[in-house]
């Protein structure tokens, strides 16, 4: 698939720990604060995460965590918002 390009401020040369780090970023870009990440959210954050394609990694977040199709990412549905990130290569090195 695709690869990740990762912005070097982000991360050091440990071991990753993707999970926990990226659900604090995602968090981070609910920029209204209402536990929802809409699709322009998403693209900040994963422009912030050093994808190239933000826009495109924003709709496939959507198109695979987004299980209500209300086109937004909830709480309940971060978890697969994570493991889609991860899959794709993006994770944070602590």
């Amino acid at each position: 698939m695709g690869r990740a390009i990762f912005n070097p401020t982000v991360h050091d040369k440990t071991a990753p720990l993707p999970e926990d780090p990226l659900r604090e970023v995602f968090k981070k870009y609910d920029t209204n604060n209402d536990n929802l990440l809409s699709k322009e959210e998403l693209k900040k954050a994963f422009e912030y995460l050093g994808s190239i394609i933000p826009g495109f990694r924003a709709n496939r977040g959507l198109h695979h965590a987004d299980a209500n199709r209300d086109g937004y990412v909830n709480e309940g549905e971060m978890d697969e918002l994570i493991k889609y990130a991860v899959r794709v290569g993006f994770g944070i090195k602590a």
